[in-house]
């Protein structure tokens, strides 16, 4: 009995510490308010925004070409019968330097053929200018004598008047005064008629002084002559070859000035200006060319939608630029003073406007800007607003971030190269 009253009070005081500890346990954490966890930093990297003079420039890629290049070509139909042992494919030529001959024995001909004519229409002129002043002086002869017939019949029909002369005398003397007249008129009709022989002859004179001068220039074109002065970029005649009128014997390029075919984008082709020196490298040259824009197309291309551009470059120092060579042409387009550019993939986008993150290294935290883009150059954007100068741009992590997180800066960039 005594033992059972013994576990009873030993039970009910268990209880009693029990409900104590618990008691207590519930008031203290009623008393304490629950301990967030803190978020660990976001590492990032950052970048120094500095401003700096930019300059603009476009980069193209295109092929050496000759400025000047065409066909040199036969004239005349015949044997080639010279060709100058300095002409072949590569060779320099100076203008109307002898390239090719075509046999001329046919052509000669025909020029002594045309000279004759010529010195035969020479003779019938002259011959017509004798005619036309042996005329002249009949005409002149018959005009006096015309005068002194009519002198006479006045002077006899006075004296007829006074019975002085008999009328068959006066009427003889009017007779002789009208075939003089007669005389006269005939003498000037001759003198028209050899006028016109003499028009006519100094018309076939001129038609053989024509024909003389093709036969000449017929002659002159068995010699085939540079045009201009350049290199026989192809050659496609051997000696005893027969050519005919049109065909292309050699082609030849003028190369002591070249030009770099590119093309630009439209985007850019209004800020290009024929004054505008270009950097030139081609591909397996260490030199750098300078060259000047030369010509801009006023048409854009119906597929690429770019402009062609000529820029022309000088090379008469060693003939080192050949047409067909690969080359590229760097071209600054404009200035800008004090620019503020920063990497693409910094700026992150939400409906349509831009933003990035600037780091304070005071708070250790990034705070969200919105930022406006003047232009894009390639990897770059260049702002017109929302950055200063020394500020740091979070430039890799702002994936991650919201206005006001806990950075960690692993790694800073510099934006200057």
């Amino acid at each position: 009995m005594k033992i059972r009253i013994a576990v009873s009070i030993l039970l009910i005081l268990l209880v009693s510490a029990v409900t104590a500890v618990g008691v207590y346990v519930i008031s203290d954490v009623e008393e304490k308010p629950p301990v967030e966890p803190q978020a660990a930093p976001v590492p990032v990297e950052v970048a120094a925004v500095a401003a700096a003079d930019f300059v603009h420039r476009i980069e193209a890629l295109g092929t050496i070409a000759a400025v000047r290049e065409g066909p040199v070509g036969a004239e005349v139909s015949g044997r080639i019968v010279g060709i100058p042992e300095n002409i072949g494919l590569g060779s320099v030529v100076r203008a109307g330097a002898l390239m090719a001959r075509v046999d001329s024995t046919d052509f000669k001909i025909a020029v002594r053929k045309a000279a004759a004519q010529v010195a035969s229409a020479k003779a019938r002129v002259r011959k017509a200018a004798v005619d036309i002043e042996r005329q002249r002086k009949l005409v002149r002869l018959n005009r006096e004598q015309l005068r002194l017939a009519r002198a006479e019949h006045e002077r006899l029909t006075k004296l007829l008047k006074k019975e002085l002369v008999s009328s068959q005398e006066a009427e003889r003397q009017e007779l002789a005064w009208r075939r003089i007249e007669e005389e006269l008129e005939s003498a000037r009709s001759g003198e028209r008629e050899t006028e016109a022989l003499h028009a006519i002859a100094r018309a076939d004179l001129a038609l053989a002084d024509v024909q003389l001068e093709q036969a000449r220039e017929t002659l002159r074109d068995t010699e085939i002559r540079a045009p201009f002065a350049g290199v026989i970029a192809s050659k496609n005649v051997t000696l005893g070859e027969r050519v005919a009128p049109g065909q292309v014997l050699f082609r030849l390029a003028d190369v002591k000035t070249v030009k770099l075919d590119v093309r630009i984008p439209a985007g850019d082709i209004h800020r290009l200006d024929p004054r505008i020196v270009a950097q030139v490298r081609v591909r397996g040259l260490e030199e750098e060319f300078t060259g000047r824009v030369a010509n801009i197309g006023p048409r854009a291309d119906r597929e690429t939608r770019s402009f062609p551009v000529e820029i022309f470059l000088s090379n008469t120092s060693g003939r080192k630029l050949l047409p067909g060579m690969f080359a590229r042409a760097v071209i600054p387009v404009r200035d800008y003073p004090g620019a503020i550019l920063i990497p693409r993939e910094s700026v992150i986008f939400e409906d349509a406007e831009a933003a990035v993150f600037v780091a304070d290294p005071d708070s250790g935290r990034a705070a969200r800007r919105a930022v406006r883009i003047a232009r894009r150059f390639g990897s770059r954007y260049m702002i017109a607003a929302g950055l200063e100068p020394g500020e740091l741009l979070v430039t890799a992590g702002q994936r991650l971030l919201v206005d006001g997180v806990r950075i960690r800066v692993v790694t800073r960039r510099d934006l200057s190269s």
